[in-house]
């Protein structure tokens, strides 16, 4: 919606992340690429983020069922978030200096972004440190790893959603959406983790 030239319905998204013959595969089965997406989009809302927690829980034990409850109980739990979500984007790190991960390349955008690849290591901590923040809250709040784990399988279901109907090259655009890794895409998310951050008390 905030950058309507960058829709796209061709495939090129597809083409770009799987390969030209990605395409050829949908054609030889009888389907357009609009199909595709809404049988993707299907899937990210129904059975997706079930069979992506399994892929999630190993992450999630470690960042909400290990670190995290360590940060909390030696800096409290406001600088813990901080620290847990900056450490875990950190993590990506190497991922968005090799191979562009969420931002560049390895999305698609060999147009590529200004300061790359900092400006992407920096925004993907911010993106972190706010998902982080929710995802320990849901912790928090149910005692239960699997709680954040489906939160984390829900994203990672439906994070290629939006840009599979976006043109891949868009440069610079890369870093405010159209994935909710991105700044303006995030906003949503960030301002509930920030609300969540002010209203504790530690």
């Amino acid at each position: 919606m905030a950058f309507p030239g960058h829709f796209d319905l061709s495939g090129a998204y597809l083409a770009a992340s799987g390969g030209a013959e990605a395409l050829k595969q949908l054609e030889a089965q009888g389907l357009s690429y609009p199909i595709y997406v809404l049988i993707s989009a299907v899937a990210a809302v129904t059975y997706g983020p079930l069979i992506n927690t399994f892929a999630a829980l190993g992450e999630e034990i470690g960042w909400r069922g290990f670190l995290y409850p360590r940060l909390k109980a030696r800096f409290g739990r406001r600088t813990g978030w901080l620290l847990g979500g900056a450490i875990w984007g950190a993590w990506h790190w190497p991922l968005i200096a090799l191979i562009g991960y969420e931002y560049g390349a390895a999305a698609g955008n060999a147009a590529g972004y200004f300061g790359a690849p900092v400006t992407g290591m920096l925004l993907f901590c911010v993106i972190t440190v706010g998902w982080g923040i929710l995802h320990d809250r849901l912790y928090e709040k149910s005692g239960s790893i699997w709680v954040p784990a489906l939160l984390h399988g829900a994203i990672n279901a439906a994070v290629t959603l939006a840009p599979s109907v976006c043109l891949p090259d868009t440069g610079a655009a890369r870093l405010l959406g159209p994935t909710p890794m991105g700044l303006l895409a995030g906003l949503p998310f960030l301002a509930v983790a920030a609300a969540l951050l002010l209203r504790s008390k530690r």
